[in-house]
């Protein structure tokens, strides 16, 4: 997820209440993608499985077992400015083999059945022959490795970080929520599956890489499983992520990731003339920096409210079903697409939270500078690194023309050159050139565009997220009612490497918080577990359905 866990939209603003009357529709609105509850052909006979599954004490203790051992291995992998081709510092992680025979152990009948890959020696792709290889197969992914502990803090730890700690609700732990939840989950499942002597039509595949923290550069997995099956080979692909279920207002979403933000990592140096710092221009290198941190944070990126980004779809959907949402925003929501004015509203209203405001415009991070080497010398050398995460509405391109713009601006008030090297180029082209003053230098470092989106209005979805209905619904919060909408990553997850097998990838876990409510990558990882069996028994049903399918 490179560099850090990605954080999805959330609506946290609280609505103001007031009971709205529905507008008169036209074909200019917007609908959301509502679907029904959909449920395996045979649900009945398995529903004594389910109910075991989300309610049973000694399901529920056995289960908890599993995932505190999972918790108490340390899978931490470090960003420690590994090269990042792939066979380099596999040392690094030999730690995991002591997971690899945990999982071997505890999980004895996936071994028997299912044809486990070592994969550039640490991942992990368990395959489950179907037996019509006409069908597509269905890929189910999550990550091995946990993000690091700060030693700073674990004097704040409530638990300790590989405690497994459980007080008969919250299970805590690096891993518990990101993602060791997801793949124990995964396996869980399999086994039942294996036990009612399910036999798949549909090929299953589990792909658990072991790099995800650190932007899963040796994830060789979808390589592996690309030489076996092609490209755009899966039926769909799962992977963590999403907004497992939340509260807006009375209206309780579950939000699934249907795409997810490009991602650039830039760099930005100036180069002046240093000397003693008794005599000093107006502005030393670092000033200038400065006043360049002025201008990115003060040219702020352009919002968007259009049906392309998922985000979209997610208000329309709120808008739809809310009974409490103000009226006026109901109604500019609505007549968005057709109102400027009212599109404008709506991207005020997204944009004033900063936890909502990322889904809908490209974010600039400035995250490190480096400068300056004695107290009372001037700085000749001064970087600075930026972090943006690219609106689905733009790419790289158009991201990092803005940045070489502000750069541009101050290089021309304070005399500077310019020099670019422009997205998707080795080429450094000299704008300005150097002047007595120094230079200004602008280049990309890392670049990934934003994914592609994947479609809301066929079968696939309509199974997978009538799944989560069902699961909610039916199975965990009997007489509740969930509306499942798309939204969109504003991080990357492993699925950044899979893009080429399938067009429909849904990055969403089940549970009651999504992992960023639950101090991922923070201190006190923790999930509620009933989040836990609900993985269990949504990924014991959904197998089932789309297995049932025809391509």
């Amino acid at each position: 997820m490179l560099g850090d866990k990605f954080v999805y939209v959330a609506i946290s603003t609280i609505l103001a209440f007031s009971y709205y009357i529905l507008p008169q529709k036209n074909e200019h609105y917007p609908t959301c993608p509502t679907v029904e509850i959909y449920r395996p052909l045979n649900y009945t006979e398995n529903k004594d499985i389910l109910d075991k599954i989300i309610n049973d004490e000694t399901f529920r203790n056995s289960s908890l077992y599993k995932m505190q051992q999972a918790i108490r291995i340390n899978t931490t992998s470090f960003n420690d400015d590994l090269p990042l081709d792939v066979g380099n510092n596999l040392d690094k992680f030999e730690h995991f083999t002591k997971f690899h025979d945990f999982l071997k152990d505890e999980f004895k009948l996936v071994y028997k059945n299912l044809q486990l890959n070592m994969v550039n020696h640490f991942g992990l792709v368990y395959i489950w022959e179907g037996s019509n290889s006409s069908l597509k197969p269905l890929l189910l992914m999550a990550h091995q490795d946990t993000s690091p502990i700060n030693l700073k803090t674990l004097n704040q730890w409530i638990h300790e970080p590989f405690s497994g700690d459980y007080d008969g609700k919250y299970l805590y732990g690096r891993g518990s929520g990101d993602c060791k939840n997801l793949l124990i989950g995964h396996l869980e499942a399999i086994e039942e599956l294996i036990k009612i002597g399910f036999k798949p039509r549909r090929t299953i595949i589990l792909s658990y890489g072991f790099d995800e923290e650190i932007s899963g550069f040796r994830n060789e997995n979808p390589k592996f499983i690309e030489n076996i099956y092609g490209p755009n080979s899966m039926y769909a692909i799962v992977d963590e992520g999403g907004v497992s279920l939340m509260n807006v207002g009375e209206t309780q979403l579950a939000v699934v990731g249907t795409a997810e933000k490009g991602y650039l990592d830039l760099s930005i140096s100036i180069e002046k003339q240093g000397g003693h710092s008794s005599i000093v221009d107006k502005r030393t290198a670092i000033g200038i920096m400065g006043q360049l941190i002025v201008e990115i944070d003060n040219n702020e990126m352009p919002t968007y409210f259009i049906d392309k980004n998922p985000t979209f779809y997610q208000y329309v959907c709120l808008a739809e079903n809310s009974i409490d949402i103000d009226t006026k925003l109901k109604n500019d929501i609505l007549n968005s697409q057709i109102d400027q004015n009212a599109n404008e509203n709506v991207r005020n209203f997204i944009n004033k939270d900063k936890y909502t405001a990322y889904a809908i415009k490209t974010s600039q991070a400035i995250d490190i500078i480096n400068g300056g080497e004695k107290i009372n010398a001037l700085p000749e050398y001064v970087e600075l690194m930026i972090n943006s995460r690219v609106a689905v509405e733009e790419n790289i391109t158009i991201a990092y023309n803005k940045f070489v713009k502000d750069t541009t601006n101050i290089a021309e008030r304070y005399n500077l050159g310019l020099n670019v090297q422009m997205a998707y180029s080795d080429e450094i082209i000299e704008v300005i050139p150097a002047t007595e003053m120094g230079k200004l230098t602008i280049k990309p470092i890392t670049m990934l565009e934003p994914s592609p989106i994947t479609s809301i209005g066929d079968k696939h979805w309509e199974i997978f997220a009538g799944s989560i209905k069902h699961l909610y619904e039916e199975l965990a919060y009997p007489d509740s009612k969930v509306v499942v909408t798309p939204g969109l990553g504003t991080g990357n997850t492993d699925t950044k490497h899979y893009w080429n097998l399938s067009d429909h990838i849904y990055r969403y876990r089940p549970g009651v918080l999504p992992s960023v409510n639950a101090n991922s990558h923070g201190v006190n990882e923790y999930i509620e577990f009933d989040s836990h069996l609900q993985i269990i028994a949504f990924t014991f049903e959904y197998i089932q359905s789309v297995n049932a399918l025809d391509d």
